[in-house]
């Protein structure tokens, strides 16, 4: 079996900021007999609630910082690099990852970088940055 880890929302669990999901149909392109496929959700997995307020990727200096939108002091880099510390392991273990586009945990150049000073551009959400870290193949 092939090990596949999906973002908890495409497989329809309603774990985004409005605590919504956004299926897809995976079972065409990954058939249950070939592939085992794992939802995470790097936002609750790190201990946010749902439904939560947004966030966002800020470049600041070069230096990601993952905020919240409404108010910018608030920073989770330090909960998701501990999370993501704890279950390094696990990340592993899977072959490959099926993640939410623009999304600021998961979306692999697909996610808006603002820059403080109010431009903005595309890059990886925060979980991808730090997939890449330890596999710069995940791209």
């Amino acid at each position: 079996m092939i090990k596949l880890a999906v973002s908890a929302c495409l497989l329809g669990h309603d774990v985004r900021f409005d605590g919504k999901s956004k299926r897809i149909d995976l079972s065409l392109l990954f058939p249950a007999d070939e592939f085992t496929l794992t939802a995470i959700c790097p936002e609750v997995n790190m201990g946010m609630s749902i439904p939560r307020k947004p966030i966002q990727i800020i470049n600041h200096n070069n230096q990601l910082q993952l905020t919240q939108v409404e108010n910018p002091k608030i920073h989770f880099e330090s909960q998701m690099q501990n999370w993501f510390n704890e279950n390094i392991e696990f990340f592993k273990k899977f072959s490959g990852f099926i993640l939410k586009s623009k999304s600021p945990s998961c979306g692999n150049q697909t996610t808006p970088h603002f820059q403080t000073d109010g431009e903005s551009n595309i890059g990886d959400g925060y979980f991808v940055y730090l997939l890449k870290k330890i596999n710069p193949q995940i791209a």
